[in-house]
């Protein structure tokens, strides 16, 4: 009994249109066809193609792809030459998705959906999923048109099929067209226990800068300034402005000065319960009016942003609708607790948030970061497919929204799975130029320039991200990068509290451990750090070498820092 194998792979899924009613009729010519279909056409056609038969079935095939190109062309050449066949027809579907190998035979998701797909294809025709034709070139991708959604059975997600030739469709069940709405949040004018003129301008600046932040971010929409006005000096009843305003959160905020000290409270407030979601003070000098400006609100975007995005997470789990946007925020929260499972779980999510709303940048955003967690993490048999991936993805939210900064942090960290540094330096610069307050911009930045060669540079970076959102929950892997970093430098103390850090907050991920064990070695801690690879590394990844940590690691074509980082594994304990 062989060991489970899981990769992701493309699947096609053909099958004998009425087997049995053939069979019926006239079992001998019908046997004569099939064997003339398989030795002739199908089988030679999938060799030229790449492919690898898996499982054949009496009436049909399971067929393995390394690249999804090949898959669609072989199933095109298949059918091309079965057209004028008056005996057998075929119908064929195709899937990108995790696959099991296990005692000589195939399970998973991706064959589960390849084989649904291939139900509902024509005779002659072909279903692929959008996830496939994602993956095709513009040529290959012409030759297939959008059918819609469908509810394919035992399914949880639904699918977006594209077809060649004929594909007859189930009807999508009424609720699948909601796209929902992003929630809201109205920021009322800063208030002060003392109106003089410099109190009552930094109140306005600051109620101006915190409503023009919040403006840049693409994940909930922020009422503008003229609405905020209408409650200057008032305190409004929270209720009267979810009536009035449909707003799903109101930031309420206050200001008092001592001298040259400055104190501004915040609160958070759920509209839709009245609850507060967060609350929290900040201090600076008034010395520098613009510069305390500049401060308070990056302190409370920095915890701001993510308590929404927080608060709309818990709010799904709890009473989700099924809309697009409830969707992506159960895929996000998925793909922000950082593991195998939970990161499949949120690009079914994601994958189905997107098929209700195929030009959601945010969705695809995320479906970006999905793939690469993927190809970091090693959580994929084709690394390359996932770079590939999520490069599709990035470019798909940026063509979705080319004013969304987080479409071009998306897009910049897939450009680095595929060691295009230069490319990604000028997208993360793009994202910062439309959002200077987005951590994840400056984390972008940071890996880039890493690729690059260019140490210091990206440690600065990397500093940057962190102080604009310490609880970043994309911060792991941007950790990840910085310890790399900082070993470059030969910053070995700094090194083992950033692995330290990572393993606080992620101790399910390799990532902090292995970092650790490398600062160990690199002090003169030997046994320690071949204790943590023992215990820690190996048991989150059985078989690990150093060789294939240093492929996993978005290095790019930076050889040195690969070098550097395998040799301190091998140095640590981790077999080369």
């Amino acid at each position: 009994m062989t060991s489970p194998s899981r990769k992701l792979a493309a699947i096609l899924s053909a099958d004998v249109v009425g087997y049995s009613r053939l069979m019926g009729q006239d079992e001998v010519r019908t046997l004569s066809a099939l064997r003339s279909l398989r030795q002739k056409t199908f089988e030679p056609v999938i060799t030229t193609w790449r492919g690898t038969v898996i499982k054949r079935m009496g009436d049909g095939w399971l067929v393995e792809f390394a690249s999804v190109v090949d898959a669609v062309n072989c199933a095109v050449e298949v059918q091309n030459e079965l057209a004028d066949e008056d005996v057998i027809k075929i119908r064929i579907g195709i899937h990108i998705g995790d696959i099991v190998h296990e005692d000589e035979d195939i399970y998973g998701d991706g064959v589960n959906i390849a084989s649904r797909l291939q139900e509902q294809a024509a005779p002659g025709g072909i279903a692929i999923s959008a996830f496939a034709h994602d993956s095709l070139d513009g040529v290959a991708r012409s030759g297939f048109q959008s059918l819609g959604t469908s509810k394919l059975k035992n399914i949880s997600q639904n699918i977006e099929i594209y077809g060649w030739g004929e594909v007859k469709l189930k009807a999508m069940p009424s609720s699948g067209n909601k796209r929902g709405e992003l929630p809201s949040v109205l920021v009322l004018p800063f208030g002060t226990s003392v109106s003089n003129v410099e109190s009552d301008m930094l109140a306005e600046g600051l109620t101006d800068a915190v409503i023009t932040a919040l403006s840049r971010f693409s994940w909930f929409k922020t009422l503008p300034r003229n609405t905020s006005n209408q409650y200057i000096n008032q305190q409004p009843d929270v209720s009267e402005l979810r009536r009035k305003h449909s707003v799903s959160y109101v930031l309420e905020s206050n200001l008092r000065a001592a001298g040259s000290r400055v104190r501004v409270g915040a609160e958070l407030i759920d509209a839709r319960t009245g609850s507060s979601v967060w609350a929290d003070q900040f201090d600076g000098a008034s010395d520098d009016p613009f510069e305390l400006e500049d401060k308070i609100t990056r302190s409370i975007l920095a915890e701001l942003t993510p308590r929404i995005v927080g608060a709309e997470e818990r709010r799904v789990r709890t009473g989700g609708d099924g809309s697009a946007w409830d969707l992506m925020m159960q895929g996000r929260s998925l793909l922000w607790r950082i593991n195998k499972d939970n990161n499949e779980r949120a690009q079914e999510f994601l994958l189905e948030a997107i098929s209700l709303e195929p030009k959601s940048g945010l969705g695809q955003s995320d479906l970006a970061w999905s793939y690469v967690y993927q190809r970091i993490y090693g959580w994929t048999g084709d690394l390359d497919l996932a770079g590939q991936l999520a490069v599709k993805a990035g470019n798909k939210a940026i063509d979705a929204d080319d004013s969304d900064a987080y479409a071009f942090v998306a897009a910049a960290m897939a450009r680095c799975l595929v060691a295009q540094s230069d490319h990604a330096i000028a997208l993360a610069r793009r994202a910062i130029s439309l959002n200077s307050n987005l951590a994840a911009g400056y984390g972008a930045l940071s890996l880039a320039l890493f690729q690059n060669g260019e140490y210091e540079e990206a440690e600065n970076a990397a500093k940057q991200a962190r102080e604009l959102s310490p609880r970043d929950p994309l911060r792991a892997i941007l950790m990840g990068i910085r310890g790399i970093i900082l070993l470059l430098l030969d910053r070995i103390e700094q090194m083992t509290t950033n692995a330290e850090e990572i393993i606080r907050d992620f101790p399910e991920m390799p990532t902090g451990w292995r970092q650790l064990a490398v600062a160990y070695a690199k002090a003169g801690r030997s046994e320690e750090a071949k204790a943590l690879i023992d215990n820690h590394v190996l048991r989150l990844i059985p078989g690990l070498t150093a060789t294939l940590a240093g492929q996993q690691v978005p290095i790019g074509n930076n050889e040195e820092a690969r070098k550097c980082w395998v040799d301190g594994l091998v140095e640590a304990g981790l077999p080369r």
